[in-house]
């Protein structure tokens, strides 16, 4: 929700990068939809809220990383100008989850888990407050009655802050479940117990996000080279998780 404007975008300009930001995330949830369905064998409510999280994930570490990109490659200038727009689609993309779990998957998310998995739901909300506050001061008013210099550190840490609770709620919540399927495959029920979940795919790439970002305090040459080492590490990674699944089906 982070964004550096020299001037208030026109009309036709909002629109353009809301358009674009929706756009972005419609290809991974359609990927994603694919995905669970041809792994499950069905699709439903449960699985929809899955990719609802999955895709907000996605756009968060997005713009996690935009900021230290840009200042390493100039060239994706435009690209920074999106920040704001991802955010917000994530933010009511997480919103939808948060209601989806909570009013209408009770066979799925009881009042029993909510307390089983108490520190992750509180990572989760506690996010949602966050990636809520960043929205709001994200409004040109109250960006000016902050001004500009308490604005940006408002920005900048708070959504450090508010990745790093979504890396949390995640991970306390999928772990156990990842490291599980790295043992001994998915349930048996599944059409591809072999294929690793959505939510490990996704883990993965919060993972190299988060690395990117870490990476960005140590400079712009490293931030470049462990972005170039990502590009292929990451695609290498989702390659030997799938080359491993297939051990179980042998």
């Amino acid at each position: 929700m982070n964004g550096r404007r020299h001037e208030p975008p026109t009309v036709a300009d909002a629109f353009r990068r809301y358009r674009t930001a929706v756009v972005i995330a419609v290809l991974p949830f359609a990927l994603l939809s694919l995905y669970l369905f041809f792994r499950r064998g069905y699709y439903d409510l449960f699985i929809a809220n899955k990719i609802f999280a999955g895709v907000a994930a996605i756009l968060f570490g997005l713009v996690l990383i935009l900021g230290p990109l840009r200042r390493s490659f100039p060239g994706l200038q435009q690209s920074i100008d999106l920040r704001k727009e991802l955010g917000i689609v994530a933010f009511f993309l997480a919103l939808v989850h948060s209601v989806v779990s909570s009013f209408f998957l009770e066979s799925h998310f009881s009042r029993t888990w909510f307390v089983e998995n108490l520190w992750s739901v509180l990572f989760g909300v506690v996010a949602l407050v966050v990636f809520a506050i960043l929205l709001v001061i994200s409004y040109r008013f109250l960006r000016e009655r902050l001004g500009v210099n308490r604005w940006r550190v408002l920005q900048n840490w708070g959504m450090r802050i508010g990745f790093l609770l979504v890396v949390l709620h995640v991970g306390a919540l999928k772990l156990p479940a990842w490291i599980s399927w790295y043992q001994k495959g998915g349930e048996k029920e599944l059409v591809h117990p072999e294929w690793p979940g959505a939510g490990l795919l996704v883990g993965w790439f919060l993972a190299f996000m988060l690395f990117v970002r870490i990476a960005s305090m140590f400079g712009e040459k490293v931030t470049k080279f462990v972005w170039s080492v990502t590009l292929f590490a990451l695609p290498a990674v989702y390659i030997l998780t799938f080359w491993w699944g297939n051990r179980f089906t042998r």
